[in-house]
């Protein structure tokens, strides 16, 4: 194995990459963002260290999915079956979220999604493709209100991907988040239960792909918590079906949704290069507010219905009008 502390410095840590690719037969590659098409080799000594890094990652032998240290590098990996052999996939993770107002998001929907209506309780569910910042915007947005309104705050995530524990504000309030994490998507119901007896005022999961953990995040979002959970999907109306289906799957009522939802973000990256060659990240985002939303009535009465197509313009007027700051609920 590599002696990497041999070197000043290691070699993945200074470099710029998204995901990091390591194969069976010793090559390696990297992105430099999810949406990079780009295959970036390694050569010389960053090569060296990635096959010693995959020597490592070896070592986990208890899933295909899991979080790991190297070298002040965070990653989360995917070890993958192919052809030739098994394939990991690190994904690099930050040791804090970004800001709240560095995100990119417009200022009207920031602040909405700050207002005080949220802390009543509810699912705000954050949508979007494979490498859209849906588990970055989570993050930031737990700990800028953790920050504004103090109170605790626990996830549930497989793995852990952004460090937030401990405390966030300062002054009079100071929140407090606890991090868990389980070892596959079957402890999410049952972990969501289990931390209601922990007196959350916010509960951040991962991703949702089962019906159970839709169930619990439903039933707690109507019992007063304020939830959170990341979900795949192409655009708003997308992320609502996929819950409905769910949540018929588990049994639930699908009207419930209209009493548990208070918001869906659906959000997407795309990387754009500048005349001088730069390039540059571009955050777009398309919402549902629903909670304190100027036609929350309205769109209560639409989503127990279940039929999400008469949405379709809430959605494109609410997409407008969180550019206009005139101050108001959108």
């Amino acid at each position: 194995m590599l002696d990497v502390e041999a070197y000043e410095a290691s070699y993945l840590k200074a470099m710029s990459f998204s995901d990091l690719y390591l194969e069976p037969d010793g090559q390696a590659w990297y992105k430099t963002s999810p949406s990079d098409r780009e295959r970036h080799a390694l050569e010389s000594g960053a090569l060296e260290e990635a096959k010693s890094l995959r020597e490592h990652l070896q070592i986990h032998t208890t899933g295909l999915d899991f979080r790991t240290e190297w070298h002040g590098v965070s990653l989360r990996v995917q070890r993958i079956e192919t052809l030739d052999g098994d394939v990991y996939v690190g994904r690099r993770l930050l040791p804090h979220p970004i800001a709240w107002d560095a995100l990119g998001y417009p200022q009207r929907l920031s602040d909405q999604l700050m207002s005080e209506t949220f802390s009543k309780g509810g699912l705000v569910l954050f949508s979007g493709g494979t490498g859209a910042g849906k588990s970055m915007s989570q993050a930031s947005w737990l700990v800028q209100r953790l920050c504004k309104f103090g109170g605790t705050g626990w996830t549930i995530e497989n793995p852990v991907e952004i460090v937030l524990q401990g405390k966030h504000g300062s002054g009079k309030v100071v929140g407090t988040c606890y991090q868990t994490e389980i070892r596959n998507d079957a402890e999410f119901g049952p972990e969501i239960h289990r931390l209601l007896r922990a007196a959350p005022n916010m509960i951040m999961l991962g991703e949702i792909r089962t019906r159970d953990a839709v169930a619990q995040a439903i039933i707690a979002g109507t019992s007063g918590h304020l939830v959170s959970a990341t979900i795949h999907a192409n655009n708003v109306a997308t992320a609502l079906e996929r819950t409905k289906n769910m949540m018929r799957e588990s049994g639930l009522d699908t009207s419930m949704m209209a009493d548990a939802l208070s918001a869906v973000i659906h959000q997407r990256l795309t990387l754009t290069s500048s005349p001088t060659g730069e390039r540059r990240i571009m955050l777009t985002v398309t919402p549902l507010i629903i909670a304190g939303a100027q036609n929350e009535t309205s769109i209560r009465v639409h989503l127990r219905k279940g039929d999400f197509s008469l949405l379709t313009s809430e959605i494109e007027r609410q997409k407008r009008l969180i550019w206009v700051n005139d101050g108001g609920p959108i």
